[in-house]
C-alpha cells in the first residue's frame, strides 16, 4: 500500500550516468527521495526500471502503481553523446553547396600541437565519399545567383538510395538568410527517399559560422534514427508497465526540457544535456542559503567517470557555443548555445596507475559501472579514487549506498599494494593519500582555469558540490582554491536528476544576421527579433502545460574586428526601430565585456553576429527539504581516518540521527544514503533540511 502521506500525482526525473542511474521522485508537494541503480549501457531501460522499482518499494508501491500515478517523467540521457563519441551512428550523407565539400574536414582550422607535423589529420564526421556538392548559390544578402538544379539533386538522391544511406544532412551557404533551396531539397528527399531521416541546417543551428552549422546538421541527422527509436521505444516500454502520464519530457543542452516528439526531431539538443541540469539544481539550492546571496556560484558534479564544472553569474547560468565532442580541434562541434559545463576525466571510478616514466597518474580512464572499483567486488583489480577513500577510512564498507552494497576493503588494499604502493616504495595508506591528492589537484586546477577564463575571482565564490563522489574531496579542492563556503545538497548524489525536477519547458531559437552598429540596419534588426518572436509564439502555443510564459532575448556580439563573441542579455523584447534600443545594446555589451575581461571600450562600434531568443514555460517545483531527526544531536561513534600523514579518530554521523542545525566539526564524515561527505580537520558543517553548509577555517 502507498504511504498514507503521499500526495500524487508524482513526477519522476532520471539521469543516466556512466556508472549509476539516478532517479528523483517527487509528489505534488515535495521531493520524496533519491534512488540509484547501476547503469546498464546495453539497455538503459533496465537500469531505469530498476531505479523506479527501488523508488516504488521505498514508498509502499509496486512499480506499476507508481507509474500509473506519475504525471510527468523527465529523462536525461547520454545515449546520443556516447553514440557520436563511439561512432555508432546512422550511415549519413552530406549535401552542400559546390565548392564547400571539405567544410567538415577542415573544421575551424585549429590544431592542439601546431608544430607537430607528424600528427594525423582527423577524419571528417561524414566521410568524403558520402559528401556531395550541389549547383546552387545564395549570397550573404539572400539573393539567389545560381538557381538550384533539381535534376542534379534528384540524381544525387537516387545515388544515395543505391548507397543505402540512413540519414541526410543538408547545409548550404547562407541558407540562414534565404532557406529556399534547403527547404526544396528537403521536399525532394521526402519524395525520393521516403522514410530516410534528414536535417536542414537553417532549422538545426541558424548561425553564420559555416563549420558549426554544417557540423551541427551532420550530427543531428546521424543520430536522428537512433534517438527516434530510442525515445519512442523507451516511452512505449514504460507505457506497457503502466505509465499513464504526459508524453516523456527530455532534457536538452540549454538546461530545459522538451516533449519527446519535439526532441525526436531535434536530437542534437540531447548532446551533453545531462551536465546541463546540474547548474539548474545549483541555482535552486543556493537560494536556500544566506551565505550564497549576492555571490557567484561554482557548481561541481563529481560522478564515477567525470568532474563537471559550471558557473552561475548573478543568478544566471552561463552559456557557450564552444563545446567540442572529443578533443578540441580534432573532435566535432555542435555550435549550439549550450550550458557552459566543462568536464574533466576524473571521478570516483578514475583508475590510478604508474606511467612509463614511473610517475603516479589518476584517470582519465575509469572503471565505470562494470567492473567498477576494486572494492565493488565485481572483478575490478585496479585501484580507483573510491578505493582510496575506503582505504583512508572515509567510507564504511558496511554502509555504502545506504547499506544496499558492501565494499570489499581487502580487495581495495590489495589493488593499491600491487599496482601502486610496492612500485613507489610507499605504504598502502600513503599510496591512497597520494591518489586522492593528485585527483583533487587536477580538479582544483581545472576549476581555476574555468573561473579565470570567465573573469571570476574564485575566492569570492560559493561552491555547490554534487555527484556521488563530490563529498570525498570537495573540502580539499575548496581549500586549495581559496573558497571558504561549500553547499552540499542533501540530494547531492543526484544533482542532475534534481535539476530535472527544477527545470522548465523551454526552447532556444537563433538567427544568424550579421549587423554592424556603424551602419546599423534598424529595420533588419527589428524584423529579426520579430522572426524569433514568431518562432517562440509557435512553440509556446504547442506547450499544453499551465505555467507562466517568459521570453528572453540575447545578442551574440563583439567589438569591431574582434574574433569571438560574448552574450549580451537584451531582457524583454527589444524594439530596434527605436534608436534607444541600440544605445541599450551598446551599454549592455560594454558592461558584459568589462565583467569578462576587466576592460572595455565604451562607444566603440559593435558587430552582432547572431541573435537568440528563449521561450520558457515555468513548471511547478517541489519542496527540496528532506526530513531530519527531531531529537538531540547524536554522540557519534568514531573510526580511524587518515588526512595527509596523520591518522585521527574521526566522528561518524548518520544523517538519520541528525537534527536540523547540528554542528559537526572535522575530522569527521557524514553518511547520507547515497554519498559520504568528508570533513577534513578545520572544516565545520551545519545540517539543514535542504543542504549542509560547510565552512573552512582560514588556515
Amino acid at each position: 500500500m502507498p504511504a498514507p502521506d503521499l500526495q500524487p500525482p508524482f513526477t519522476i526525473s532520471v539521469d543516466t550516468g556512466g556508472t549509476f542511474t539516478d532517479l528523483i521522485l517527487a509528489d505534488s508537494q515535495r521531493v520524496l527521495g533519491l534512488y540509484k541503480s547501476s547503469s546498464t549501457p546495453d539497455d538503459l531501460f533496465v537500469g531505469i526500471s530498476a531505479a523506479i522499482e527501488l523508488a516504488a518499494g521505498a514508498n509502499g508501491m509496486t512499480l506499476g502503481e507508481l507509474l500509473e500515478q506519475t504525471k510527468v517523467f523527465v529523462y536525461s540521457t547520454t545515449r546520443s553523446t556516447n553514440a557520436v563519441l563511439e561512432g555508432k551512428v546512422a550511415k549519413t550523407a552530406f549535401l552542400t553547396t559546390a565548392g564547400f565539400r571539405d567544410v567538415l574536414l577542415y573544421r575551424e582550422g585549429g590544431k592542439a600541437e601546431p608544430y607537430n607535423l607528424a600528427s594525423a589529420y582527423p577524419e571528417p564526421y561524414i566521410p568524403r565519399r558520402y559528401t556531395f556538392e550541389l549547383k546552387e548559390r545564395v549570397l550573404s544578402d539572400g539573393e539567389i545567383v545560381v538557381p538550384l538544379d533539381e535534376d542534379e539533386v534528384r540524381g544525387v538522391l537516387r545515388r544515395l538510395r543505391e548507397l543505402e544511406v540512413e540519414a541526410v544532412a543538408v547545409s548550404l551557404t547562407f541558407s540562414i538568410v534565404n532557406p529556399a533551396h534547403e527547404k526544396r531539397i528537403g521536399e525532394l528527399i521526402a519524395e525520393e527517399l521516403p522514410g530516410v531521416a534528414f536535417s536542414l541546417s537553417h532549422e538545426v543551428n541558424g548561425v553564420v559560422r559555416e563549420y558549426r552549422r554544417a557540423s551541427a546538421t551532420a550530427i543531428d541527422a546521424s543520430i536522428k534514427p537512433l534517438m527516434r527509436d530510442h525515445l519512442h521505444s523507451l516511452e512505449r516500454r514504460f507505457r506497457e508497465l503502466g505509465f499513464a502520464g504526459e508524453p516523456l519530457m527530455v532534457t536538452h543542452v540549454s538546461g530545459g526540457v522538451m516533449s519527446l516528439e519535439e526532441m525526436a526531431e531535434r536530437p542534437i539538443q540531447t548532446i551533453d544535456s545531462g551536465p546541463a541540469l546540474a547548474p539548474v539544481a545549483g541555482i535552486a539550492y543556493s537560494g536556500f542559503e544566506e551565505a550564497a546571496v549576492g555571490r557567484q556560484v561554482i557548481v561541481v558534479d563529481t560522478g564515477g567517470t567525470s568532474y563537471d564544472v559550471s558557473l552561475v553569474r548573478d543568478g544566471n547560468i552561463l552559456y557557450t557555443r564552444e563545446k567540442w565532442l572529443g578533443d578540441e580541434w580534432t573532435g566535432h562541434m555542435t555550435g549550439l548555445p549550450a550550458v557552459d559545463t566543462r568536464s574533466l576525466g576524473a571521478g570516483g571510478g578514475s583508475i590510478a596507475y604508474i606511467d612509463e616514466g614511473g610517475l603516479l597518474q589518476v584517470g582519465p580512464i575509469s572503471a565505470g559501472a562494470q567492473p567498477g572499483p576494486a572494492c565493488y567486488g565485481r572483478g575490478g583489480a585496479r585501484p580507483t579514487v573510491t578505493d582510496a577513500a575506503l582505504v583512508l577510512g572515509y567510507l564504511d564498507p558496511e554502509n555504502f549506498l545506504g547499506g544496499r552494497m558492501t565494499l570489499d576493503l581487502p580487495a581495495a588494499r590489495e589493488a593499491f599494494r600491487s599496482e601502486v604502493a610496492e612500485a613507489l616504495g610507499m605504504s598502502i595508506e600513503e599510496a591512497a593519500e597520494a591518489v586522492l591528492r593528485i585527483a583533487s589537484e587536477s580538479m582544483r586546477g581545472f576549476t581555476t582555469d574555468m573561473t579565470v577564463s570567465q573573469g571570476i575571482d574564485v575566492r569570492n565564490c560559493v561552491i555547490v558540490a554534487g555527484g556521488g563522489a563530490a563529498g570525498m574531496n570537495i573540502v580539499r579542492i575548496a581549500r586549495d582554491l581559496g573558497v571558504r563556503e561549500i553547499l552540499v545538497p542533501r540530494l547531492a548524489s543526484g544533482l542532475s536528476a534534481v535539476g530535472g525536477q527544477c527545470t522548465d519547458i523551454s526552447m532556444t531559437v537563433s538567427a544568424g544576421r550579421y549587423l554592424a552598429t556603424k551602419q546599423f540596419d534598424h529595420e533588419l534588426a527589428a524584423s529579426t527579433i520579430d522572426e524569433l518572436d514568431r518562432e517562440l509564439d509557435a512553440f509556446l502555443a504547442e506547450v499544453d502545460h499551465e505555467g507562466e510564459r517568459h521570453k528572453r532575448y540575447l545578442a551574440e556580439a563583439r567589438y569591431d574586428a574582434q574574433i569571438w563573441e560574448i552574450d549580451v542579455d537584451l531582457g524583454e523584447r527589444p524594439d530596434f526601430r527605436d534608436p534607444v534600443a541600440l544605445a541599450t545594446l551598446h551599454d549592455a555589451f560594454d558592461t558584459a565585456h568589462l565583467e569578462f575581461f576587466s576592460v572595455n571600450q565604451p562607444g566603440a562600434p559593435l558587430e552582432v553576429v547572431s541573435w537568440r531568443a528563449e521561450g520558457r514555460v515555468v513548471r511547478p517545483k517541489p519542496n527540496l527539504a528532506m526530513a531530519l531527526h527531531d531529537g538531540e544531536p547524536p554522540v557519534p561513534h568514531t573510526r580511524p581516518m587518515r588526512f595527509g600523514s596523520t591518522t585521527y579518530d574521526g566522528g561518524v554521523y548518520r544523517v538519520e540521527n541528525l537534527p536540523s542545525g547540528t554542528v559537526i566539526e572535522g575530522p569527521a564524515v557524514i553518511e547520507e544514503p547515497t554519498t559520504t561527505i568528508v570533513l577534513d580537520p578545520g572544516a565545520t558543517a551545519v545540517a539543514h533540511p535542504t543542504h549542509y553548509l560547510i565552512t573552512l577555517d582560514e588556515a
